[in-house]
């Protein structure tokens, strides 16, 4: 369950704990090695049940699950396991799409979600975020709560409502919600939003990804709101009726 390590013992203890949960052996291997790139120490499993054994000997400061085809979580299980764990969540999924079954499963507890097979890099950078915690200023503050059009941006529940929908959305997500909302009919590049809305982690690659995950979210409120592309200019949050914001 450990790999070589030159670190001490007290080295080692002082260093967050990181389970990952992956049924294949290949993909667990190089996980694990990204997970001590990215500052933390792991144990690996390849089964949920073996997962929740863990989680019951011991604390984690992360825990990052692989699903693939034959190797799947469901939004029960991710939630129960999550409710166990009491720490951030990273999933890696192969079949990464905007289906309504994995945006299932994103809801019962993931903090962030990335496709499989994955950019090592990226999946760096989405550890160092979780297991830093929020970052006051990496993140783009709005009002508790927002009303304009008919929508309701509630901060504090991470939704987006209206009379004919209510609509979750991860962490990750309100926080590009949240720059949009601060800027909105303004054209910026992915790199623009991505640093201010997520911090010195943020990946573009990861940016483009969510920006589709948030596009099909906000398909109920089209006629109020949307996420554009400008050639050449990058993206756009239209707001398409005017009215003052209330908190």
């Amino acid at each position: 369950m450990a790999a070589s390590d030159t670190r001490s013992p007290s080295q080692r203890a002082k260093l967050p704990r990181i389970l990952i949960v992956e049924a294949n052996p290949g993909y667990r291997s190089v996980i694990s090695h990204v997970a001590e790139l990215a500052g933390g120490q792991f144990e690996s499993v390849a089964e949920l049940a073996d997962a929740t054994r863990q989680l019951d000997a011991r604390k984690f400061d992360l825990v990052v699950i692989g699903m693939s085809a034959d190797s799947r979580a469901t939004p029960k299980q991710v939630g129960a396991l999550r409710a166990a764990a009491r720490c951030p969540f990273i999933l890696l999924d192969e079949s990464f799409n905007d289906s309504g079954d994995s945006l299932g499963t994103y809801e019962a507890g993931a903090n962030q979600v990335l496709p499989k097979p994955f950019v090592p890099d990226a999946l760096i950078g989405a550890i160092r975020s979780e297991l830093r915690g929020p970052d006051p200023a990496s993140v783009v503050s709005i009002a508790t709560k927002i009303e304009f059009g008919g929508l309701t941006f509630d901060a504090k529940k991470r939704t987006i409502r209206s009379q004919q929908a209510n609509v979750s959305l991860t962490k990750r997500e309100w926080q590009l919600i949240s720059f949009f909302l601060s800027s909105p009919n303004q054209s910026f590049s992915a790199e623009e939003i991505a640093l201010p809305a997520w911090g010195h982690d943020a990946s573009v690659e990861q940016f483009r990804t969510y920006v589709a995950r948030l596009r099909l979210k906000l398909s109920p409120f089209v006629s109020v709101c949307e996420i554009v592309t400008d050639k050449g200019k990058g993206y756009r949050f239209v707001l398409k009726r005017s009215t003052s914001p209330a908190t």
